[in-house]
């Protein structure tokens, strides 16, 4: 609830398409006398009827970033050499100042406010699943029908939790950025830095553990989100941990980003 308030505030635009944890709650609540099934089944009708207005914002926004993706991918094509002086920035505020002017500026400045524009759409996504684990939640600890075991497998079948399509999104963005980076200046990151430790393929919509590791959503068994569970990267050995924002956050693209040699 909170966090997505926060959310909310920073992004007003998007704010009618969050979960809406409210009413959700209003409606276990309402759950009294004989109207108890009828309750039960307007609170599975409304949680199935907020995951798919998420599912639908999630899928416009997905195909609008492709689009503009693809358009930032043909102008970084078009760059032919490096930029004297690159090499010797010691950080991203530098790079820009250098470039100041030029459309090679003006294109890394792009490209980074589309990563941010990424990210915020999987802190989007992040807080709803967290919104409908915390429901579920709340609704099996105050009622004699359980729900967690059907809406596992229902979160575990939505786009927004699985799609490889955003996970290759968030790859070539990351990508793009590292492959201007080195048209400008010369730096390369290794190709390590950007691995799941559990999978050990390339990332698909990271998280950062708060032991310290970063591993792909989809690499967290959905039954695991809905109770306490240890960190998944075998032999970690790190206490349990709850599925919430102080324990688990989106790895954002810019913090991958600063395995170069600018501190981005």
């Amino acid at each position: 609830g909170k966090r997505i308030k926060g959310l909310c505030e920073e992004r007003p635009e998007w704010a009618s398409y969050y979960v809406d944890y409210k009413s959700l709650k209003r409606l276990i609540k309402m759950k009294l006398g004989e109207e108890v099934e009828e309750a039960e089944e307007g609170f599975k009708l409304t949680l199935e009827s907020e995951i798919a207005k998420v599912e639908s914002f999630f899928r416009a926004k997905g195909n609008v970033f492709t689009t503009e993706l693809r358009q930032l991918k043909k102008r970084v094509s078009l760059l032919d050499a490096q930029i004297e002086g690159a090499s010797e920035c010691s950080n991203i505020v530098q790079l820009l100042e250098l470039l100041q002017g030029k459309e090679e500026g003006s294109l890394l400045k792009d490209l980074l406010s589309f990563a941010k524009h990424v990210d915020d759409l999987r802190e989007f996504l992040f807080a709803n699943t967290q919104a409908c684990i915390k429901i579920n939640k709340k609704h099996d600890k105050n009622s004699k029908y359980k729900l967690r075991e059907q809406y596992c497998s229902v979160l575990q079948k939505s786009l927004f939790f699985t799609s490889a399509q955003f996970g290759m999104l968030i790859c070539d963005t990351k990508t793009l950025v590292c492959s201007l980076v080195e048209r400008l200046g010369g730096n390369s990151p290794p190709a390590e830095a950007f691995r799941c430790s559990v999978c050990s393929h390339v990332f698909n919509n990271p998280l950062s553990l708060k032991c310290g590791h970063n591993v792909c959503l989809r690499c967290i068994p959905v039954t695991n989100l809905f109770k306490e569970k240890r960190c998944p990267v075998p032999n970690c050995g790190h206490v349990e941990f709850k599925f919430d924002h102080e324990n688990v956050e989106v790895y954002h693209l810019l913090q991958m980003l600063q395995v170069t040699k600018f501190t981005l």
